[in-house]
């Protein structure tokens, strides 16, 4: 007759072998998302300090060609730090909205004017536009008027 491990020390050992690993998983989850949450929170606060103090403007008025579709301004950055341009919203009379992705290479330097041509194939009859960065509430903000564009104070 053979003899093999009672049902009670079999369950103690499964029991053991499994708070064990669980124990192991629990260390290595807190100490991977606590590695991830403070690089997180590291490049978040460094992205909003930049962003509290970034503003620039249109630093004259600028001209839509209809011929070329070419929207031209000459934008000044107010701060010293760079701002990288995301995109370009048109408004149109019908309540539609036109987003123009801009490359990342956007980018207006520190405390400089920088002469931007934007491709707008879109059609001239927008009234109005932005020209967002990529601090959500950064943007600036102008009109359209017979091909004269005016920021919008």
């Amino acid at each position: 007759m053979k003899k093999g491990i009672s049902p009670l020390i079999a369950a103690v050992i499964l029991i053991a072998a499994t708070m064990s690993i669980a124990g192991i998983l629990s260390y290595w989850a807190s100490s991977f998302v606590q590695q991830r949450l403070t690089e997180s929170e590291n490049t978040t606060a460094v992205e909003q300090t930049q962003c509290i103090g970034a503003k620039f403007r249109i630093y004259s008025t600028g001209t839509y060609n209809n011929d070329t579709d070419t929207l031209h301004v000459i934008l000044e950055n107010q701060r010293s730090f760079d701002i990288t341009l995301k995109e370009l919203d048109l408004f149109y009379p019908n309540d539609e909205l036109k987003k123009i992705s801009l490359n990342d290479s956007e980018v207006l330097e520190k405390n400089a004017l920088k002469s931007y041509n934007f491709n707008v194939t879109t059609g001239d009859d927008f009234y109005k536009g932005q020209i967002r960065t990529t601090c959500p509430d950064v943007y600036v903000e102008f009109t359209n008027n017979a091909g004269i564009i005016q920021q919008v104070s």
